[in-house]
């Protein structure tokens, strides 16, 4: 077992840990929780036998199983930045409209 295995299971454990904290706070849903723990999971067993990714390296013409994680990997990061983004606007504009709704309202009795 390599150095990154060993790091990569503590930090999927930490993980699971971290999610088992908010899932305790209320904060995540059964369904939320399960998805995690399954993320983490798989996260473990892929850190601990990444030979079982050998064929879907090979077939997707990959040179190592490190580079097919990795663009998986970036993929997922530009889905969850753009996702955020998205949220990030909505946001503002439901706080422009809060905003612009009180100080209306602020007006009204003020008159």
């Amino acid at each position: 077992m390599s150095i990154f295995q060993i790091g990569a299971t503590l930090f999927a454990l930490f993980m699971m840990y971290v999610v088992s904290i908010h899932k305790n706070k209320s904060k995540l849903s059964l369904i939320e929780m399960s998805f995690w723990y399954s993320m983490w999971g798989l996260f473990v067993i892929i850190a601990l036998f990444p030979d079982l990714l050998t064929g879907i390296t090979q077939r997707l013409s990959f040179q190592r199983v490190f580079d097919l994680l990795l663009v998986l990997a970036l993929m997922v990061l530009t889905v969850l930045v753009v996702l955020s983004y998205f949220m990030q606007k909505e946001n503002q504009k439901k706080l422009e409209e809060f905003v612009r709704k009180q100080a209306i309202d602020e007006r009204k009795k003020a008159n």
